[in-house]
């Protein structure tokens, strides 16, 4: 590396120009500032004799550390540098000019070098390229390489700092999530900003208009009642609830969008307030923060974010939720194509056998739902062929299905033999299922909780071990190994956990058929009796403790009376326990 010399080339004035750069866009965060960084610069070059102040370049809001941050105005100060057009380039420091380590910071020098240009930096004395400086060129390289330890050790910094506050429930970067609003608090003496559901228009007497919480409470009720996304965008845009962007303030939307633009290349339609897609219905659903929970890295493959997990693989619950982590469970089963239950039918009624998954076409396994409002019938129509499978229309009368389920189940109620190991296993099974469903709301709601995290997480391993060729090289392969082993202790942890609250429930209550028969002279289906009283919900619950499904065949003949062709039609699935193969098979 030469010195420049700026005293024999016949010139009246040393042309000396100044660069200023800062990450951050504002002016008043920093010692450093570019105000600041023109300043000093302009301020030593008046101070040397037959020096000359001829133009500024600064960057700001540009990191010097990414090499794959075009600075504007970097590039144009080294074309300038080629044309001859100065001297001298005077920096505040020299990070400002560079992080990227010695030999970045010495190629610059060099390429400055080459048209005769020196650097000098106004708060590093030792760096000065001049012939005015001999030991100038000894101390550059010691100082750019600090300069780029010292980049790489706040990048870690903040990146930890990060992590501390993700841990204690803060909403540390990015926009807030639509629905959510943000309020500062004291956790464990740090300060975080925490987030819970934003105010309803119910709420409120200033205004009618729908909020954006309640926007999020229409998408959670609707993907409940079994509506696709495409139809609640719909929905919500016909409603005029106003959309994630247009619910952000004016500069925050502003970026937001023409950074959409940039990465999608369409038009306007992304930026109307009112006009909602099936892609932000998702985007909002699969969020956990809707449940609570932290937030971890986004995924590198689906870009889909992450649960924060804990050393032991436990999802961190950092706020208040929309809904509880069970719920979500449930809608990401919904979403994924693995959970058929639904509340409804898609008429909006609720029937005993349609829509919650236990009714099922006999030809395709599809589950069935009613025609259409009145119709009084189960049906299962496949509109297009699947797979080897033919279009068809299997249909079969509601009311005659309804009351054949109910009285098969009732019948071998009744006809109980304490000798007989089947019968002893299928009422074993269901003794099980009632004592969950009656046990304590608390202990209830754990079970369920728990069972949704196992099947998450188990979903999860499959889906990583597909992908674990695409995880090549050491640093890759560890971070692979170190998800799994948090999947698997959390697996576990689960499994034991729903083992223990099964077993305590299951000691904890008894089946009370005593109790349902000695109604209407032991006959549930009299107007006293305990199936004529009980609701369609409570009907639902009494039949998943004894079946597990109901199988409708597609009809062999028109002949005979309809009720006799509906007992021929259907056949019933008796409840029984899973085996731990079967179990994960289906989780």
């Amino acid at each position: 590396m030469e010195l420049i010399s700026l005293g024999d080339r016949g010139q009246d004035v040393v042309r000396a120009r100044t660069y200023g750069r800062q990450s951050h866009k504002s002016e008043s965060d920093s010692q450093a500032s570019p105000q600041i960084q023109r300043d000093t610069g302009i301020a030593f070059i008046n101070s040397q004799s037959g020096w000359e102040h001829t133009g500024h370049y600064e960057d700001v809001g540009l990191s010097g550390y990414d090499p794959n941050v075009y600075r504007p105005d970097f590039e144009r100060m080294l074309e300038d540098a080629r044309k001859g057009e100065f001297d001298v380039l005077v920096i505040y420091m020299l990070s400002r000019l560079t992080r990227q380590g010695a030999a970045e910071a010495l190629k610059i020098q060099q390429e400055l070098a080459k048209y005769g240009v020196a650097l000098v930096s106004t708060q590093e004395p030792f760096i000065n390229t001049s012939d005015d400086n001999p030991f100038g060129v000894a101390f550059f390289a010691l100082i750019a390489g600090l300069a780029h330890q010292e980049s790489k050790n706040k990048s870690k910094f903040i990146r930890d700092a990060f992590a501390i506050l993700r841990a204690k429930g803060s909403h540390s970067s990015g926009p807030v999530p639509h629905g959510f609003v943000a309020e500062e608090t004291n956790v464990d003496g740090i300060t975080v900003r925490q987030l819970h559901p934003g105010p309803r228009a119910s709420e409120s007497a200033d205004t009618s208009e729908p909020t954006p919480a309640d926007s999020v409470d229409f998408i959670i009720d609707e993907i409940e009642k079994g509506t696709v996304p495409n139809a609640i965008a719909t929905a919500l845009t016909k409603k005029r609830f106003r959309t994630p962007l247009a619910s952000l303030d004016e500069e925050a939307a502003k970026a937001r969008k023409e950074a959409a633009q940039k990465r999608r290349k369409r038009g306007e339609s992304d930026n109307a307030d009112y006009e909602w897609s099936a892609t932000v219905v998702l985007r909002i659903l699969r969020d956990p923060r809707l449940a609570g929970y932290a937030i971890g890295p986004v995924d590198p493959k689906t870009k889909a974010r992450t649960i924060l997990r804990d050393e032991e693989g436990q999802p961190v619950t950092a706020h208040t939720g929309f809904i509880s982590p069970k719920r979500w469970y449930d809608i990401q089963q919904t979403l994924n194509g693995r959970k058929r239950e639904r509340r409804m039918d898609r008429t909006g009624e609720m029937t005993l056998l349609g829509s919650w998954g236990i009714l099922r076409c006999g030809r395709c396994e599809s589950g069935l739902t009613i025609a259409r409002a009145g119709a009084g019938a189960y049906v299962c129509n496949l509109r297009r062929a699947v797979g080897k499978e033919e279009k068809h229309v299997l249909r079969i009368g509601m009311d005659h299905t309804d009351r054949i389920v109910a009285e098969r189940v009732w019948a071998r109620l009744g006809a109980l033999d304490a000798s007989n190991p089947d019968d002893v296993e299928w009422l074993s099974v269901a003794a099980e299922r009632f004592a969950v469903q009656g046990a304590d709301p608390e202990a209830a709601a754990e079970l369920a909780e728990q069972e949704a995290q196992l099947q998450h997480v188990q979903q999860s391993v499959e889906e990583l071990s597909e992908d674990r060729d695409a995880y090549v090289g050491p640093t890759a392969r560890k971070a692979f190994r170190e998800t799994m082993a948090k999947y698997a202790a959390h697996e576990e942890q689960c499994a034991q956990r729903i083992d223990e609250l099964r077993a305590s429930a299951a000691t904890s209550a008894r089946l009370p058929i005593d109790e349902w028969t000695e109604a209407g002279d032991g006959n549930p289906f009299d107007p006293e009796g305990v199936w004529a009283r009980w609701s369609v919900a409570e009907r639902r619950s009494f039949l998943s403790l004894f079946v597990d499904a109901v199988t409708v065949a597609a009809a062999a003949s028109k002949s005979g009376p309809a009720e006799e062709r509906a007992e021929r039609r259907i056949n019933v699935e008796w409840a029984a326990r899973p085996n731990k193969e079967e179990e994960q098979a289906t989780g």
